[in-house]
């Protein structure tokens, strides 16, 4: 038998090919340990699909809004992407269900149509999300028109198309920008009713929503199928969790969900969000319009056996903000928009003790958070259908122009980030720059480059595309038949021999 130094030939060869395949797999790991692990997505406002969070077009006397512009969206891809992906999540506005068969996610209209949603992207070589020049693609949600007719998007899911860049949308700086406009398909001036389109963004780039661009935002919940998505433990069997028929008390005949014991305790809604963007350096006065938020709480009226959920408890109460402007903001009129003042909690409020399943303690505030973790809050946001003005400012302080004074506005990441928002408060927005879009994770995605400094903990910068799950597996694949290959072949050899 062939020796070599004292070792047998064929173990030789035997060791060599373990250590080949070896090789192999110690290499794949460490690609796939640097690239693959990086979340593939930005999302507005966010990637998870039962969190209850969701951007919202609305309509119906009963559920007025102060915002009735379309959404403006600013979609970049890298240089090196031959490719582009934009996601809708929860597209459809199907009716309320009348069978089980026939339920829905999310969405709601009572006594009105659906609100259906168009999609237009453009390209905008400029980058300034003002691009208007020929249309790229089209998608209706109820695949009416565009390039998605007779294909409607679907419930609960993600809608996603994969387009190759367009070269007229390419900037100077060599990336792809496309401008993608959401407005209402099918307008309708009957004010009878409500309904509402619930729906969540997403790119395989960078996503944001451009500056000055007011939007709206909700935590949906309409039918028994959201009530159960959002506690995933809600058992309507248990009287600790849900009084029986014909009994109520304070909370609506629920548990209080801040009770551990209680089965609204577990949930994927928080009543937290974030909304983040970059301020240049060199800003006096940071401005963050908000609008509708109902800022107040209203507690159930003691007396049993009823309890009205009518008693304004004052412990929430909004005021007069002394800042803001008299005339409405040019964005809101034309909408259900009240001049600013003091609002009473009407509407309901946004701390509405009494329906425990909507219920988010306290009553919403918002952070404002700079570079570093500093932080300025603000503690008597808008009540119902009026827009207020919250912002900072390095001049002289003035209490009828700035809430707060401050030395410097550094350059860098800035986020909104509301808390105690109730489950069905359809909040607005607008702020002077471009609000970018979240990974999985709840991280801001951002272009480069970036402002210095950067912001404690840095976020999710893209440079170049990374591979996903599905690259992962090719990989493997490849890995293995490389080496199922490398193994009969020197099987054949030692044969052969």
């Amino acid at each position: 038998m062939p020796m070599l130094r004292g070792i047998p030939r064929y173990m030789f060869n035997k060791l060599k090919t373990c250590g080949v395949i070896i090789a192999i797999a110690f290499t794949s790991f460490f690609l796939i340990s640097q690239v693959s692990f990086a979340q593939p997505y930005a999302c507005i406002p966010t990637c998870i699909n039962d969190d209850a969070k969701f951007l919202i077009f609305a309509a119906g006397a009963t559920l007025q809004t102060i915002n009735n512009q379309n959404l403006e969206v600013q979609i970049r891809s890298e240089e090196n992407s031959p490719t582009v992906e934009i996601g809708v999540f929860d597209g459809d506005a199907i009716q309320e269900f009348i069978v089980f068969e026939d339920f829905t996610w999310w969405d709601r209209a009572s006594n009105r149509p659906t609100v259906e949603l168009l999609f237009s992207l453009f390209p905008d070589p400029e980058g300034n999300g003002q691009g208007n020049g020929n249309v790229v693609a089209t998608w209706s949600s109820d695949g009416s028109i565009g390039d998605n007719m007779g294909d409607p998007m679907p419930d609960n899911e993600w809608f996603s198309r994969v387009l190759p860049n367009a070269p007229g949308a390419q900037t100077e700086d060599g990336f792809y920008s496309y401008r993608l406009e959401v407005s209402v398909l099918n307008p309708d001036p009957d004010p009878a009713g409500e309904a509402w389109n619930a729906f969540k963004l997403r790119t395989d780039g960078i996503i944001s929503i451009t500056a000055g661009s007011a939007f709206n935002y909700m935590a949906a919940r309409d039918n028994f199928f959201d009530l159960i998505t959002i506690y995933p433990d809600y058992n309507d069997s248990i009287p600790e969790c849900v009084l029986p028929p014909g009994q109520t008390n304070e909370l609506g005949g629920f548990c209080d969900p801040d009770d551990p014991s209680c089965c609204l305790f577990n949930t994927t809604y928080d009543g937290n969000w974030k909304f983040c963007m970059i301020v240049p350096e060199g800003v006096n006065t940071l401005d963050i319009w908000d609008g509708d938020l109902d800022y107040g709480s209203a507690s159930a009226d003691p007396t049993p056996p009823d309890f009205p959920c009518n008693l304004a408890d004052g412990q929430s109460v909004d005021t007069d903000d002394q800042n803001t402007p008299i005339a409405l903001p040019p964005w809101s009129v034309g909408t259900d928009v009240v001049t600013q003042g003091i609002s009473t909690p009407t509407g309901p409020p946004d701390d509405l003790e009494c329906l425990a399943t909507n219920l988010r303690r306290p009553s919403i505030n918002y952070n404002l958070i700079g570079p570093g973790g500093v932080t300025y809050t603000n503690t008597d946001p808008s009540g119902n259908l009026e827009w207020e003005l919250f912002n900072i400012s390095t001049e002289p302080f003035d209490p009828d122009l700035y809430d707060i004074q401050v030395d410097n506005i550094e350059g860098g990441l800035w986020c909104i980030e509301p808390f105690g928002n109730d489950i069905r408060n359809l909040n607005s927005l607008r702020l002077p720059f471009d609000m970018f879009g979240l990974d999985e994770n709840g991280n801001p995605v951002l272009p480069t480059p970036m402002p210095s400094p950067m912001p404690t903990p840095e976020p999710i910068v893209r440079d170049v595309p990374t591979l996903n799950v599905w690259g992962m597996f090719g990989f493997g694949l490849i890995t293995l038949f490389v080496s199922i290959y490398y193994l009969k072949r020197r099987r054949a050899t030692n044969t052969a021999k």
